[in-house]
Formats: C-alpha cells, structure tokens, sequence
C-alpha cells in the first residue's frame, strides 16, 4: 500500500468506528492480534468494540492527518468519551493492509490561551514538500538539545523567534514565552523531563513526535506536533497526558 492508501485506510476505520459506531469495521481493517497502548481502552479488538458500547455518544472529528511509513497520526477532538471533549493525537500502525496498533494522547479541551490560539486551531493543509526527511532530521536535533538535554535557549535557535505560534493553553505566542514558562516550572520542582523519542510522523511541514519523560516525578505521554517553514519552527500543538502508575513502559508505548 502507498502513503495516500494507508492514509485513507485509517481515516475510514477510525471515522466509520468511533463516529458511525460500525464495529464491523474491525473486521474490515483491524488485525486479529491487534495492539491497544491507549489507557482508555483495554487491549485486542474485544477492548474497542466495549468502547464503542459502553460511550454509545462517541464521535470524532479529525483536524489533521499524517502519515510517513507504516504510522498514520490523526489531530483531533473526541467528544462523548467524557464530560467534556477531549483533544489530541491517535498513532496507527499498519501492516499487510490492516491496522495492527494503535497509541493516543488525549487532553481535556481548553479555553483559548493568552494569544487567543486553541488547541486545535490553525493551519491544516499538510502540504508537499520533499522535505520530509531534512525535518526529521531537523526536529530531532532541536528535541535532543532543547527538550532532552533541557537547554531551552533552543527555541530561539531553532524557531522564529517572537512569531512562533503557540497552540498549548498555558503558554502564548513567542520563544521566550516558551523559555520563561518552562524555567518557571522547572524552578518549582514542576519542570517537563524529556527522556527518549519513541516516533517520529513527518509529512509535509508537519512533524509529529510521540515521547516520554515526566513532570513533578508523575509519568507522561508527549504529543508534540511541529510545523516548519523556510527551516524553521513556527508553530506547535500538543497534548500531554499522564500514564497510569498501572500502565508498563511497553504497554504505553511499545516497542521502539
């Protein structure tokens, strides 16, 4: 299958499961020895067909789509799986034409943050650009030395600066609103801990990473989408949702 197939196999089988409530469809395009690392869903075929019954409200729309390799990443808001809407990523892995696992991050939906942006808003167009490869590489690097290493002066380097859009409800527009916020956490004992990339989704100027650390010792999920333009950054969204203590390092993310 092609980039554009595996893409519309997974838009199909999330929309016709989770907002036309067909669980046929996960005869259609699910595996048999399917792989669920989501926290709110118990594993196999048999935990989403429960999901489905038990929040028979469920519906989602997708913002944006991804897709690079075997993975396909959907940004997006899910409402009727709790009091209020939930925002983020879902993860799908495909082989042989079915999908065989999937990851999510999802957030309660938030208020506008400072500079008026939601968690959602923004440009959609994924674009093609060739580039898939050089902002990878590129992303990397800025997460290893900023994100990882902790050196937050990286978003001055690696962004645009005073016109990086923020996404995030906490945080406004601007690399030194990045920099002040993450310093101020970090000084209350609070700060975001970084420890290893576990994907990368890169398509057009968008880059998805899926990554772990914690925060305050409690461990998280990173959902970070970056989208880049003339080699730099200029926006991100992201969703950063607690693990379970009950959930295992492999069973929340996987085998890398």
């Amino acid at each position: 299958m092609n980039k554009q197939q595996i893409k519309d196999l997974v838009v199909t089988a999330h929309h016709e499961l989770f907002t036309l409530h067909d669980v046929s469809a996960l005869e259609r395009y699910f595996s048999s020895d399917f792989i669920e690392h989501s926290p709110l869903v118990e594993d196999g075929l048999a935990g989403l067909k429960q999901l489905v019954k038990d929040y028979p409200d469920i519906k989602h729309e997708a913002v944006r789509v991804l897709a690079d390799g075997d993975l396909v990443a959907i940004h997006g808001r899910f409402e009727g799986l709790d009091e209020q809407p939930l925002v983020g990523f879902d993860i799908y892995r495909v082989k042989e034409g079915k999908i065989v696992e999937h990851w999510d991050g999802l957030v309660a939906e938030a208020s506008a943050n400072s500079s008026g942006r939601t968690q959602l808003d923004g440009p959609t167009d994924i674009g093609v650009t060739g580039q898939e490869a050089q902002n990878r590489h590129f992303i990397t690097e800025f997460f290893t030395k900023t994100l990882i290493d902790g050196d937050y002066e990286g978003f001055k380097q690696y962004t645009n600066g005073a016109q990086f859009h923020l996404h995030s409800p906490d945080i406004g527009d601007g690399a030194q609103a990045v920099i002040d916020f993450l310093n101020k956490i970090r000084d209350q004992g609070e700060g975001l801990v970084y420890l290893k990339i576990h994907r990368i989704i890169a398509e057009g100027q968008f880059v998805l990473t899926h990554s772990e650390g914690s925060i305050a010792n409690s461990r998280h999920a990173y959902f970070e989408l970056w989208r880049i333009e003339n080699g730099q950054i200029v926006e991100l969204w992201d969703a950063i949702p607690a693990v379970p203590e009950d959930q295992n390092a492999v069973h929340a993310y996987g085998v890398f």
